[in-house]
């Protein structure tokens, strides 16, 4: 059976209303029991005590202090027996120490009533002797033996009323919480789920409470619309590398034509400025090659991310990006500088072609942006547990929206670093450097410049072969 949902006012009000209604119908056992046990004569009235001592005022007066017969008075008589109205001397008594401290204030003028209210009842023997009754209105046991050994009845059957009624008030307290917290539950659930990247499967339930219940529902209703907007951004994806699939697929044939003919213009004997313009277009084809290459790789990303990891040389591979890195900036009217501080001998675990492309993407990228006459750096190291290759420039340096988005699919947004490269060179750089477990670092320098920094784990730095 489907239970309805109720609202949190009305879960405490539910809550009030029951424990106040369990709360009634004990007090209504816990008094029924009281009747049963006075009908079967277990207990006294509360007044008996007083009754007693009424009584005993009217045999107390034959008396004196030497033929003072307590066994003539009812058991429920507490006395004290003294020799002569505000003498301290007691004679004969029946109370107990706290009892009689309690007969010996109210003896002396005081209230009589240290704590439990008590009554006293002085009667004046025939001696001039007085009899000293105390008495109060407390349900007494009915057996005399039970009132010596038992603590008082009423004390301790009210005291049973306040244990159970705390532990009603508990028990009720505790299943209203445990709805509450089996609710809450659910629904930190239902946030850890949308946190932790989980947007199918099943529903995240009911609670029965109209307002969390209605919190799930939204939070269900956001679930479904960040899957769809997954699922759309994905199929944008797709679409996007589609295109640029298509688009690199078209401009190869044109490169390709263009590239040829400069190849066979460049075999004929051409004036130097014809020469010249001719090695241009052959460097322009060039650098188109390599920015196509690049979309062919954004268009497949997994293309080359399954090349074989190798041991290389560490002093070979930075050899071949030092030739890179100098002809790049001597054709661009740059210096180029290499900081190998590896050790010797040592060589690194890498995909050494995707690492070279990402080296050289970056050492590209520096180049274009150094200033002319500027320097770039290649500038290799330890530090920590981290092996870094840093690439160094003294231009402008990046700008805070660049150092945010930069690596970035096609992002071209920084003014201060922008081309034609269309953002492909750093980003490429920052896939090739997740592959390796490492990540892509960009900052800009304190003395000037921007700096592009691939941090690998030092476990891709292999000692050198021994023997």
């Amino acid at each position: 059976m489907k239970h309805p949902a109720v609202s949190l006012r009305g879960l405490l009000l539910r809550y009030l209303l029951s424990t106040a209604a369990l709360g009634a119908a004990l007090v209504l056992v816990w008094w029924l029991v009281f009747g049963i046990l006075f009908n079967m004569g277990f207990i006294l009235p509360a007044s008996a005590a007083a009754e007693a001592c009424n009584r005993a005022a009217e045999v107390l007066p034959a008396m004196t202090a030497d033929t003072f017969d307590a066994s003539r008075l009812d058991p429920l008589c507490r006395y004290a027996l003294f020799p002569a109205p505000g003498s301290p001397a007691v004679l004969a008594t029946n109370m107990t120490d706290r009892q009689l401290d309690t007969a010996l204030n109210a003896w002396f003028g005081g209230s009589g009533n240290l704590g439990y209210t008590q009554y006293h009842l002085p009667v004046t023997l025939a001696d001039g002797s007085v009899c000293f009754l105390q008495y109060d209105y407390s349900v007494p046991y009915a057996n005399e033996h039970l009132r010596q050994r038992l603590p008082d009845f009423q004390l301790t059957y009210l005291g049973l009323l306040a244990v159970l009624m705390g532990l009603l008030i508990w028990c009720n307290t505790r299943r209203t919480a445990r709805r509450l917290s089996a609710a809450a539950v659910r629904l930190q659930d239902a946030c850890t789920r949308i946190t932790a990247g989980d947007l199918s499967g099943d529903t995240f339930g009911r609670t029965r409470i109209r307002e969390l219940d209605e919190a799930l529902d939204t939070m269900q209703t956001l679930r479904e619309h960040l899957a769809q907007s997954l699922r759309e951004q994905w199929e944008a994806e797709q679409q996007r590398a589609e295109q640029i699939a298509a688009l690199s697929h078209d401009l190869k044939t044109p490169l390709t034509v263009i590239a040829g003919h400069a190849d066979l213009l460049a075999e004929e004997a051409l004036p130097p400025q014809a020469a010249g313009s001719v090695a241009a277009v052959r460097r322009s084809c060039e650098t188109a090659a390599r920015y196509l290459a690049d979309l062919r790789a954004v268009a497949a990303p997994g293309t080359g991310t399954d090349e074989a990891r190798q041991r290389v040389a560490a002093a070979d591979f930075l050899a071949r990006r030092k030739e890179t890195g100098r002809a790049l900036c001597t054709a661009a009217g740059r210096t180029f500088r290499l900081l190998n501080a590896l050790p010797d001998g040592s060589a690194l675990d890498i995909q050494p072609h995707r690492m070279a492309r990402a080296v050289d993407n970056l050492l590209d990228n520096a180049v274009r942006f150094a200033p002319p006459g500027g320097t770039v750096t290649l500038e290799v190291r330890l530090t920590g547990g981290t092996l870094m290759l840093a690439v160094q420039d003294t231009g402008r340096g990046f700008s805070p929206e660049a150092l945010r988005k930069a690596g970035r699919l096609l992002y071209t947004g920084d003014t201060a670093r922008h081309d034609a490269h269309q953002g492909l060179g750093l980003y490429m750089a920052r896939q090739v450097a997740a592959s390796h477990g490492g990540t892509l670092a960009l900052y800009n320098l304190p003395q000037g410049g921007g700096c592009a920094e691939i941090r690998l784990p030092r476990s891709l730095l292999l000692p050198p072969r021994q023997g």
